[in-house]
């Protein structure tokens, strides 16, 4: 970790890379069903259209539901460092919250029910535990 970012800062960087990486998948599906990557810039799909496969579809939902997560989760990391607050318990909520989210995306990708829903819970509850640290 660098020594310059608070564990919170560390672990919201990691969590922005992987949002973006999130894309990947139904990128290069939406670019192969557009016919290659110069068609694909000409004339992109719009935002959710319809995906032939459900796991393309998954995957775009996956990466939305990340943009949700971290909206939430941003701030508090943010308001943790910049008031001084955290502790082991906001840096260790920090970590899961990357590790569960990271887990996330593939169990949402191959449609695992009950795992995906519990490490999403997860995620959830390191979230609100920074909010709890903040208020207590």
């Amino acid at each position: 970790m660098s020594s310059q970012l608070s564990s919170e800062l560390y672990w919201l960087t990691w969590n922005v890379v992987l949002t973006a990486f999130m894309v990947v998948p139904y990128a290069v599906y939406r670019i192969r069903k557009l016919g290659g990557l110069l068609q694909g810039l000409k004339n992109p799909l719009p935002g959710d259209s319809p995906f032939d496969d459900a796991w393309a579809h998954r995957a775009y939902r996956a990466h939305m539901n990340a943009f949700e997560s971290i909206a939430l989760f941003a701030p508090l990391a943010i308001t943790v460092h910049i008031s001084g607050t955290g502790n082991e318990v906001t840096a260790m909520s920090a970590a899961i919250y990357f590790w569960a989210r990271l887990i996330y995306a593939p169990l949402y990708y191959f449609e695992v029910p009950y795992f995906k829903t519990t490490t999403w819970f997860i995620a959830l509850g390191a979230t609100l535990t920074l909010a709890y640290q903040l208020l207590i």
